[in-house]
């Protein structure tokens, strides 16, 4: 039987996990400052995300931070399996989720957001001195993406993929207008390794 989910590690003390099906996103694993995860894929891939993270050396219980480049619903996962993480995303994305935009966190399959991130405390994200949070509003209002100096990684959500691919901006909670700029922001990266949403 085929592993559900692909554990590669792409630089030191970082893990890339990839669901083979590819219906959910990218979860990245950070352990610099403490043990974060950026992003969490869809709920349906937790078990998996799990077994992930066994085979990285690692347990629920070691995460302490999750980020959300945004809330997409193949992004939030279930948060209610770290038990010990804080949770945090941008304020917009923040903004927008306690309006409760319709369509706004693109709830296919019947997914509800809402119910999903039900008694998680979302703080809006900051920079420190080892993530810099960059806004790139365009595949939602509230996305960003964060960079690593140090390891001149930059992990790009759904706003940039592999090969210079764009991320969609015709999503009831895109901001198609600030995409342009969103880009040129992060051409002042240079970076060695792309980390995409997908």
């Amino acid at each position: 039987k085929r592993k559900q989910m692909r554990v590669e590690k792409l630089a030191r003390e970082v893990w890339k996990f990839t669901d083979w099906a590819g219906l959910c996103s990218n979860v990245y694993l950070i352990d610099i400052d403490v043990p974060t995860l950026i992003d969490l894929g869809s709920k349906e891939f937790s078990r998996s995300l799990v077994r992930g993270l066994k085979e990285a050396g690692y347990s629920p219980a070691d995460i302490k931070k999750v980020i959300y480049t945004h809330l997409h619903f193949d992004h939030i996962g279930d948060p209610n399996v770290f038990k010990n993480a804080e949770f945090f995303a941008s304020q917009k994305e923040i903004d927008d989720l306690n309006n409760n935009k319709i369509g706004a966190f693109f709830a296919l399959f019947g997914t509800n957001p809402n119910a999903l991130l039900k008694g998680i405390e979302l703080k809006p994200i900051k920079h420190n001195s080892r993530f810099t949070i960059i806004e790139t509003p365009g595949h939602t209002r509230g996305s960003i993406c964060i960079w690593i100096k140090e390891k001149r990684i930059l992990f790009s959500g759904d706003t940039l993929f592999a090969n210079n691919i764009l991320g969609r901006t015709d999503l009831p909670n895109s901001a198609p207008d600030d995409y342009e700029d969103s880009l040129k922001r992060l051409a002042r990266f240079n970076y060695r390794i792309l980390c995409p949403g997908h």
